[in-house]
């Protein structure tokens, strides 16, 4: 429904194209010819305009501003082709005196109400509306000879109190220019080429460091190398070889190491690791962690020597690794005194038992003197001799794998010339005593 409107009523601010609809009222029939009288329209209608307190303008400013955008615009700015100042820094009168001229030639044929004050001489005449690109322009070339306090005034000024360091868009919220999203690009593309060198050197560097390491050499590490203290007697024609000759053994105390690792595994699917044990009974297991020693001579080549209880290998199945730091096998020995009491699938070659007792086992290794070229590349050297009495879990048994393992290394040598692997000497038939750690036994060289 369309709203009444009473006479006289203004229109509202939002729907300016509409007049007020006239309302018939015989008492005012006899007033239309006044009302065409201008003076008795002005004082029948109340001014809209009437300005608040304090904000009055004068009828000489209200008219220069209703003709302000009627002046003709022509097709360049007025300040084109301005000459563009050189020389020193102007005085703050005599940059005063510049910016009032340019000033006056930017309004042009505009009507202007004069100030001696260029500031004032601006604001009085709304002469900021005039400013543009071009005139910015002209102005910023002036304002490379104005005092320091001067173009901070100014800057502020046509920045609309957003300002800048130089001239230029006079707030954050207007939009940048061509030109500044081309350099901003222009960076842009110059900081990742830079990046992408930058990488590039990175990934040379590591090549070369990668390089570096694996062309040189490793680490010598022949001092911790299992390395025998005499020469070995070979017997080159083929025939039996004699009595060699030493002492009885005697192990090294710091060659000495005891099998007291359990290795468990329950029955059972998933991976292995999920289903390792730490705590298993001792009845379970073939040999009590702790009861067994090893050590490691030289006799005809490498010897690894076992002590533990009396007829503690009757059935087992014991398992000797010559190995490197890293635990790369360099010979493996399997031996079993019954078919069948090792796994199927324990790698390794048929060891030869070199001395056998009650108590004491030794076995025949190949223990490497220097260093080793290894297959898959680099060098290698016998650093540590891993032993382990392994079981074959019966049908019934929830073990998967069950071991009890130990291992012997050269201590660090550092300060000493070097820690050798002892040897003894006897004959085939001969019965030699044993000790190892306190743990005595004899055994009978094969």
């Amino acid at each position: 429904m369309r709203r009444s409107r009473s006479v006289h009523t203004v229109p509202d601010a939002d729907d300016p194209n509409e007049t007020p609809a006239p309302v018939s009222d015989p008492a005012s029939d006899s007033a239309s010819d006044s009302a065409s009288d201008p003076a008795s329209a002005t004082q029948s209608v109340p001014e809209r305009s009437s300005a608040e307190a304090g904000t009055e303008v004068s009828e000489e400013l209200r008219g220069r501003r209703s003709a302000f955008f009627r002046e003709r615009s022509d097709a360049t700015s007025p300040t084109h082709g301005m000459p563009t100042p050189s020389g020193g820094r102007w005085t703050d009168a005599e940059a005063d005196q510049q910016i009032r001229a340019f000033l006056v030639r930017l309004a042009g044929d505009r009507q202007l109400v004069h100030r001696d004050d260029p500031v004032e001489l601006l604001r009085e005449n709304d002469l900021l509306l005039l400013f543009g690109p071009e005139e910015e322009t002209a102005f910023a070339d002036l304002a490379l000879r104005f005092p320091d306090e001067t173009v901070t005034r100014w800057a502020t000024l046509l920045s609309g109190g957003d300002r800048s360091e130089a001239f230029g868009p006079r707030s954050r919220s207007e939009r940048r220019d061509e030109a500044s999203l081309v350099h901003e690009f222009q960076v842009g593309l110059r900081k990742r080429a830079m990046g992408g060198v930058l990488l590039l050197a990175v990934l040379v560097l590591i090549g070369f460091g990668a390089r570096s390491l694996l062309v040189d050499g490793p680490e010598d590490r022949s001092d911790r190398s299992l390395r025998f203290s005499g020469a070995t007697v070979i017997d080159t024609d083929g025939g039996s070889i004699g009595r060699i000759e030493g002492g009885p053994p005697v192990a090294e105390p710091t060659l000495i190491a005891v099998a007291d690792r359990v290795v468990a595994v329950l029955r059972g699917d998933g991976p292995p690791e999920n289903r390792i044990r730490l705590d298993v009974p001792t009845a379970d297991l073939p040999v009590w962690p702790g009861a067994l020693l090893a050590t490691v001579f030289e006799h005809r080549g490498g010897q690894v020597a076992l002590v533990g209880p009396e007829d503690w290998w009757a059935g087992a199945c014991i398992r000797v690794t010559v190995a490197t730091e890293s635990l790369r096998p360099l010979d493996v020995v399997v031996h079993e005194f019954e078919e069948g009491a090792c796994p199927d699938g324990l790698g390794g070659r048929e060891a030869r038992v070199t001395c056998v007792g009650r108590g004491v086992l030794m076995l025949g290794v190949d223990i490497p003197q220097g260093e080793v070229e290894l297959n898959e590349g680099g060098l290698g050297w016998a650093e540590t001799i891993r032993f382990g009495i392994e079981t074959v879990p019966g049908p019934a048994s929830k073990w998967e794998i069950l071991a009890v393992r130990g291992a012997i290394a050269v201590s660090d040598p550092s300060g000493t010339d070097g820690i050798a692997v002892p040897a003894f000497g006897g004959a085939p038939g001969d019965v030699v005593s044993v000790e190892i750690g306190g743990a005595t036994g004899e055994c009978t060289l094969a």
